[in-house]
């Protein structure tokens, strides 16, 4: 009698894209707080809804310079200092997924 083994083999590629953006969602949200800021407040200023400004929090990284650019607005901040996140943590993004880096950052490290 054989036994029949299940190899589960994690893809560490996503898991990896996973926490990174965790990281960058964790690093916005501590800018809104140090202001701060709410959600809704913050969200409001950037021109996004509510779910939308609480899943970038939770780890769902914006796709365009545009998105990065409307998150600076609505924490007060310059393009630089998101741009310095995407930078920091461009784990989150996987070319061959077809997500680039958003926008100019993309341009710069292809």
């Amino acid at each position: 009698m054989s036994t029949r083994y299940s190899l589960f083999l994690p893809d560490f590629k996503l898991d990896t894209r996973k926490v990174w953006g965790l990281l960058f969602g964790e690093d916005i949200q501590g800018v809104r707080e140090s202001k701060g800021l709410s959600v809704e407040e913050t969200a409001g200023r950037a021109g996004m809804t509510f779910e939308q400004w609480e899943a970038v929090e939770a780890g769902k990284v914006p796709e365009t310079w545009e998105q990065i650019c409307v998150m600076a607005k609505g924490l007060g901040e310059s393009r630089l200092v998101l741009a310095s996140l995407v930078i920091r943590y461009s784990g989150a993004w996987d070319k061959s997924t077809g997500q680039d880096l958003p926008g100019e950052i993309g341009q710069m490290y292809s």
